[in-house]
């Protein structure tokens, strides 16, 4: 009975097995429709005989030949021959053999493509579409590339190897107009000529329109293109190669790098070696291929969507509108453009370019997604400020008759960017992002730009500030610079820069001295004051000594004022409470208030390690009477004579900022008024309070009994811990 289980489970093996092979077979059988690989299909057809002389030659036959998949675009003989025409030479063995397999190869994509797939392609396929960005995926990387070359890297002298990529091919479908809202035909017959526009019913490649599409074969497609595509060099290299813009590129060239490429190295390198990619520093790599190099980790070619998507835009003034633009901003300050500072230069060369995706005429003006990298919108006529232009392997460039001016130059730190007497202020407006913020068009400031001399003579914290040039070709190495505890130069820090920078940001115009006026700053409580011709920040207010000249810095700042004083506008480092400890000093700035501070010495308020700790560290409000009104009270009996009750009743002129939910401090004008609780507890959880009034020209204090107490007209003094307002008048015990 085994033996008969075996043999029908054998027999009926066989037969499944059988029957197997045959339906495999089946399967994999060649459709009638697959006419053979690429180079077959072309062979048979008899027309492309200069097109595949030229795929021997430049080494591609086993790509058409099916040893890989891919996409050819084959322009036919007659195409060929109109492009010896143009070249003055006959067949395609007169073309260097370098330059015929970057030829060849640019007609060559990775990858099998169809038409629709071309038409709308979409790197993370159907299951990742991304309808809004139908169409926009139009570069392809091709199989055309240059070879190495050897360049010194002038920051060090070293002669460094550069690695080229494959270029990649722009092809421009229908749909990818469709979802910009624009003409297809008048955008691209701007850039290749009239009625060179024939996609729109599919794409047209570059330069050449389809005549045959998607023709399919065993490894790939074929499309018959009615022209030879010339191969694209980079934006960078195009702009170079044109005379009208050497002033462009050179500038550009001021902040040329070399980037390591480990992968490139570890691939394509010989042993030893080490390739790099060109970079310009922290501005677009123009002169860079692919628009990815692997720089975040992510292998290069597996980002296909920054591949096939991101374009450099690139807007270059011509060599007479950087003149022009030169004359006008820096001719005062220095002798040729080439001779300005790198960093006025940069942003120049961040509001010429553009990284997106390809801007065509019709997108500029009114693509909201077109902007500089300050967020401001790039404007030009297409038509009448436009001299040259071309479609680039990654990106295109239109040649500009003027300069898109930064509002930088124009806003209240125009003259910092402009001279470099303010270069170090210049430099801490870039690293902390605020030229960004003082360059709006909606808020007008006041900024109080110190000269360099002024800024190295101002002590922060235990440090004088330094200014580092750096080496001087590279662009990010120089910076301000404080010394640490053990007397080595260090960074400042981005932070601390900010803060600085904020007390010389007020915001709205300070048109007159004369006047009586308190002004806002960046910084939250903290003020500028203006009386009687002269400017004070905290700092200066609270040293009676020590007098701010100003300087109107000329020019039509669109948003505000600029003016240059002798000394930095800080803020007070000081806090109350360490400073009104020795306020019988004749030189403290709080001696007016000695006669309080010693009652609040008496009081154990002022104790070494726990000054004025029933605040708990919050920032404050003290009304503190003067000497003659406190020695008044004194002899009239006012104050407590128990150091504890005492102690109670003084915690009675101190209102704590936080506990209050006050976001300013108050100012005749302010509108900063209420009902405030005190630091005086007289319950569980209750306070005392007191009403400030803000009476428009002067502050006044509301007791619990109705009585009201003026508060000096005098500015008040403002401390990093709280601001002193004086009165003259005691509160009720």
């Amino acid at each position: 009975m085994k033996r008969l289980l075996i043999c029908i489970t054998a027999i009926m093996f066989g037969f499944f097995s059988s029957c197997s092979k045959k339906e495999m077979i089946t399967h994999y059988e060649r459709p009638e429709w697959l006419r053979g690989n690429i180079w077959q299909i072309l062979e048979e057809r008899g027309n492309f005989s200069h097109f595949l002389d030229g795929v021997e030659r430049a080494g591609f036959r086993e790509v058409l030949d099916g040893k890989t998949i891919a996409t050819v675009f084959a322009p036919n003989n007659e195409a060929f021959e109109a492009y010896f025409k143009t070249k003055n030479i006959s067949n395609v063995g007169q073309i260097p053999t370098a330059e015929l397999s970057r030829l060849i190869g640019y007609h060559l994509i990775y990858y099998a493509y169809g038409k629709e797939r071309l038409f709308d392609y979409q790197p993370s396929g159907s299951e990742g579409y991304e309808i809004r960005n139908a169409g926009l995926y139009y570069k392809h990387r091709t199989r055309s590339v240059d070879s190495i070359t050897v360049e010194v890297d002038k920051t060090d002298g070293k002669r460094k190897k550069v690695f080229h990529k494959d270029r990649f091919l722009p092809v421009f479908s229908q749909q990818h107009f469709n979802t910009k809202g624009i003409d297809a035909a008048s955008n691209y017959e701007y850039f290749y000529g009239a009625g060179s526009w024939r996609g729109s019913d599919g794409f047209n490649v570059s330069n050449a329109a389809v005549e045959e599409y998607a023709i399919p074969a065993d490894n790939g497609y074929v499309y018959v293109v009615d022209e030879v595509i010339e191969p694209l060099n980079t934006v960078y290299d195009e702009l170079a190669n044109n005379g009208n813009y050497r002033d462009f590129i050179s500038l550009y060239d001021k902040f040329r790098t070399f980037w390591y490429d480990q992968a490139s190295s570890a691939n394509y390198a010989a042993v030893g070696d080490s390739l790099f990619i060109v970079n310009h520093g922290g501005l677009p790599p123009i002169a860079s291929q692919w628009s990815h190099n692997g720089e975040s980790g992510y292998p290069d070619y597996a980002n296909l969507a920054q591949l096939s998507y991101r374009a450099y835009n690139v807007f270059a003034p011509s060599n007479a509108a950087l003149q022009g633009f030169f004359n006008e901003y820096f001719s005062p300050y220095y002798n040729t453009i080439y001779d300005v500072d790198m960093l006025p230069i940069a942003m120049v060369m961040y509001n010429h370019v553009y990284e997106g995706n390809i801007v065509f005429p019709s997108e500029i003006g009114k693509n909201p997604d077109v902007k500089t990298l300050f967020n401001t919108p790039i404007e030009f006529n297409p038509s009448t400020d436009v001299q040259d232009k071309a479609i680039a392997s990654n990106g295109v460039y239109y040649g500009l008759n003027k300069v898109l001016v930064p509002d930088l130059f124009n806003s209240v730190t125009g003259p910092a960017f402009r001279n470099p007497r303010y270069k170090m202020f210049m430099y801490m407006l870039r690293n902390t992002g605020l030229h960004q913020t003082l360059s709006s068009q909606d808020i007008e400031f006041t900024l109080f730009i110190p000269e360099d001399e002024t800024l190295k003579s101002t002590l922060v914290g235990n440090s004088y500030l330094f200014w580092s040039e750096g080496h001087p070709l590279v662009f990010g190495d120089e910076g301000v610079m404080v010394e640490n505890d053990d007397g080595v130069l260090v960074p400042w820090s981005a932070r601390q820069q900010e803060v600085f920078l904020s007390d010389h940001i007020v915001y709205g115009r300070i048109n007159s001295l004369a006047e009586k006026k308190v002004y806002r700053t960046r910084n939250p409580f903290t003020y500028v004051y203006t009386d009687n011709g002269k400017v004070y920040s905290s700092a200066t207010y609270n040293m009676k000594d020590t007098d701010i000249e100003t300087t109107n810095i000329p020019g039509n700042w669109f948003n505000g004022l600029s003016i240059e004083p002798t000394v930095s506008m800080m803020a007070d480092p000081r806090s109350i409470k360490g400073t009104i400890i020795g306020a019988e000093t004749p030189n403290n700035p709080l001696n007016q208030y000695s006669e309080f501070a010693k009652l609040l010495g008496r009081a154990g308020l002022l104790d070494v390690g726990s000054a004025l700790s029933f605040l708990f560290g919050n920032r404050f409000l003290l009304f503190a009477p003067d000497n003659a009104t406190v020695l008044q009270g004194l002899a009239n009996g006012v104050f407590p004579e128990d150091n504890a009750q005492l102690a109670t009743y003084l915690r009675s002129y101190f209102i704590s900022v936080p506990d209050n939910s006050l976001g300013d401090y108050p100012f005749p004008g302010f509108g900063v008024e209420g009902l405030w609780n005190t630091a005086q507890l007289t319950g569980y959880q209750q306070y005392r309070q007191l009403e400030v009034l803000d009476q428009q020209t002067r502050l006044a204090l509301k007791d619990t009994d109705g009585t009201v107490i003026l508060v000096s007209t005098d500015f008040p003094q403002l401390f990093s811990d709280g601001a002193v307002y004086k009165i003259s008048g005691l509160l009720k015990r």
